[in-house]
């Protein structure tokens, strides 16, 4: 029997050992919850240093009383169910805690002394207390349990677990900036330079704003876009807000329904950026001058740059620089 448990002593040692020596990029069940495994390995120390302290005060307790028993007077035996007086039944909690612990009382200690005596301290034969055992048997299973899982279940490795925990990040990422987007506003609408939104917006505009202001923003029914006249602002926020919301008077829809924040964004980066190129039939101006003051980049077909001066100019105040045009 002791035989056995040396040998159960040593699997449950090798066990883990031989697991957690395998490449890190494998994957087990403590990999996937390593927070949780902790802290219920950090509650179950807590109960046995608890447990093990109350074992400690009931032997010191033991002893101190053993002590001022006279010699030969018989000690009652802590194991049975029954207490002194009256034969009185233990409670159920005193069972249970004489069952898990199974001591062996000191009156009674000769019965299992050995030969073996070191500086007045004499070792005796003490069976394990059942608590102990049964949790030395319990992480046996355990061991069993996660070696047949490692090597015989086809579980995802921790690359993959790994490589899978970074998709799902990228795409709630995404789900993120989405929901970022969709914020956007007059009140915070920024130019996108990025090429990649500039051919969105290209694309946004040929398909739905061609038809009225022509595909070189010339204007048609429509105004010109590639001028520096405007008739409901020029900057950013204004032209978002005519997208957004359209100009009903003259006949032109609100978008708010039709196109997300983001691509109202896109579309108007691009007809912002549209300023200063050559259209081939450009309609006359329309609106007032408004001049940006921060001189924005073009495209390469640009013929002038806006000059740096922030306000609007009336029509009939600047015509000269019609003629310019």
């Amino acid at each position: 029997m002791n035989k056995l448990k040396y040998l159960l002593i040593l699997l449950s040692g090798i066990a883990p050992g031989i697991t957690f020596g395998q490449d890190a990029t494998e994957s087990s069940f403590l990999g996937t919850y390593q927070v949780e495994i902790i802290l219920a390995l950090a509650v179950v120390v807590c109960l046995v240093a608890l447990i093990a302290m109350y074992v400690l005060l009931v032997a010191m307790k033991t002893i101190l009383k053993s002590s001022q028993v006279e010699e030969g007077v018989a000690v009652e035996d802590e194991r049975q169910p029954e207490a002194v007086g009256g034969g009185a039944k233990v409670d159920f909690w005193k069972k249970f805690w004489n069952r898990v612990n199974d001591s062996v009382p000191v009156a009674k200690e000769a019965e299992i002394a050995t030969n073996h005596e070191y500086d007045g301290i004499r070792e005796l034969d003490n069976r394990l207390p059942p608590w102990w055992l049964y949790g030395f048997y319990a992480t046996i299973v355990f061991s069993a349990i996660y070696l047949f899982r490692f090597y015989f279940l086809n579980v995802p490795t921790q690359q993959e677990e790994f490589q899978a925990e970074m998709t799902r990040a990228k795409e709630e990422v995404q789900v993120y900036l989405a929901s970022l987007d969709n914020l956007i506003d007059e009140s915070n609408v920024s130019l996108m330079k990025d090429e990649m939104d500039l051919n969105a917006g290209k694309a946004i505009f040929e398909q739905n704003c061609a038809v009225c202001h022509m595909a070189d923003g010339g204007g048609g029914v429509g105004p010109n876009l590639t001028d520096q006249y405007w008739l409901h602002g020029g900057d950013m926020p204004a032209i978002f807000s005519t997208i957004k919301y359209g100009v009903l008077s003259k006949g032109m829809i609100s978008w708010e329904s039709q196109l997300s924040p983001k691509k109202m964004q896109q579309v108007s980066s691009y007809i912002y950026m549209m300023e200063g190129i050559t259209p081939a039939n450009p309609k006359e101006p329309q609106g007032d001058l408004f001049i940006r003051d921060d001189k924005a980049e073009v495209s390469s077909d640009a013929t002038e740059e806006p000059e740096e001066v922030d306000k609007v100019i009336p029509q009939n105040e600047e015509a000269q620089l019609v003629d310019d045009k």
